[in-house]
């Protein structure tokens, strides 16, 4: 009994140690269970949002690529939107100013455009017509008569000499950015029938966006997630306004130093008047570049007529020019947004290359979009600094 008595505590002992220590290690061991599962849901979590990246990033890869694609469709709908623009400049204030519904002052708008532009040509068009072909026929049509045409004017030699020694390849590589220009301007002149297809094309989409601009402004936005979209809104709106502004401006000017240039070589004696100020009025619509181009056929007519005509052409040339840069251009700038010319110097040679021909002539708007959208989405709302914007 006695041997036998105490071996029961020590196996009630035994007993009691070995449920405590079963009862410690599943109160240890049991929480990992609900860790695991937290750390899988992460894991599943992790990978979702990393996925979701991954497409994202491969999406916006093939919008850049589709863009890139489709840059010529993009700026014809550019284009396009400038019609729309300048239409809506003249619906709206004869919807506020006549009882008219917006569907029949846009109608009206359209009906001015179209009657100023036939009685132009019936006043004009013979004349003009005339005078370009007296142009086309005067301007020397080979190397050889060109320099005939040199050989009129003092240093005539010296000049003749350096344009043989010239290394055309060294030039042509050296050109860069305004060879390519050139090259793309003369490869989109040989295709007439697709600039007037284009043309067509711009004028009709151009109405249809005319009709109902807010609704492809909201099909836009719609795009754009909604913290954004306010704003962006915001900066759309102006820019519609700047940019009406600045067409009506440079319209404007335009006219100005079209007439001021038909008056100008008139008075020098300088055959084609109105062809050289209809062709300067067009090629202002080009900032910078547009004036140094215009100067070109008046330089060449000029030349028949000796070096004495070819310095008055160039006077008369500067004397618009400087008209047009301190006069009207300033007054563009105020009312519209103030570009600087560096700036709008590069965005012609740089819309040039990525764009053509196109890019050439839709730079000046394009910059203006983008400065005011800049201004407003980067400079305002995401720096924090304060800009101004004529339009708003």
């Amino acid at each position: 009994m006695c041997g036998y008595t105490p071996a029961m505590p020590r196996c009630a002992g035994g007993a009691g140690i070995s449920q405590g220590r079963v009862l410690t290690v599943t109160d240890t061991e049991s929480p990992p269970a609900p860790s695991e599962k937290t750390n899988r849901a992460s894991a599943a979590a992790l990978s979702a949002s990393f996925v979701r990246r991954v497409l994202f990033l491969v999406g916006v890869g093939l919008v850049l690529v589709v863009a890139w694609k489709l840059l010529d469709v993009m700026l014809l709908v550019f284009g396009a939107v400038l019609v729309a623009v300048l239409l809506r400049s003249l619906a709206d204030p004869i919807h506020r100013l006549t009882p008219l519904p917006e569907g029949l002052s846009l109608l009206g708008a359209g009906l001015i455009i179209v009657t100023l532009l036939t009685g132009a040509g019936w006043l004009f068009g013979a004349t003009i017509t005339e005078q370009i072909e007296d142009l086309i026929l005067s301007l020397p049509q080979s190397q050889e008569e060109f320099q005939a045409r040199l050989a009129h004017l003092p240093l005539a030699a010296e000049i003749t000499t350096q344009l043989q020694s010239l290394d055309f390849e060294s030039a042509r590589s050296a050109a860069g950015p305004i060879q390519s220009i050139l090259g793309q301007v003369g490869g989109f002149a040989m295709t007439a029938a697709g600039a007037v297809t284009n043309l067509v094309v711009v004028i009709f989409a151009g109405i249809y966006l005319a009709i109902s601009p807010r609704a492809a402004r909201d099909g836009v936005l719609s795009l754009i997630p909604s913290g954004p979209r306010e704003p962006v809104r915001h900066a759309m709106n102006v820019s519609g306004n700047v940019l009406r502004r600045w067409l009506l401006g440079q319209f404007l000017s335009m006219t100005i130093v079209g007439i001021l240039t038909g008056i100008g070589v008139s008075l020098i004696g300088l055959p084609s008047p109105v062809a050289l100020g209809l062709f300067a009025a067009l090629a202002a619509f080009v900032p910078i570049v547009g004036p140094i181009v215009s100067v070109i056929p008046a330089v060449m007519l000029a030349l028949q007529a000796g070096p004495m005509m070819v310095v008055w052409t160039i006077l008369v040339y500067i004397i618009v020019q400087q008209v047009e840069s301190n006069l009207t251009y300033p007054l563009i700038q105020r009312k519209a947004v103030d570009l600087p010319p560096a700036l709008t110097l590069f965005s012609v040679l740089g819309f040039g290359v990525l764009f053509g021909p196109l890019g050439v002539i839709f730079a000046a708007p394009l910059l203006v979009v983008l400065f005011v959208m800049v201004k407003i989405l980067y400079i305002r709302n995401t720096l924090g600094e304060p800009a101004t914007v004529p339009g708003e």
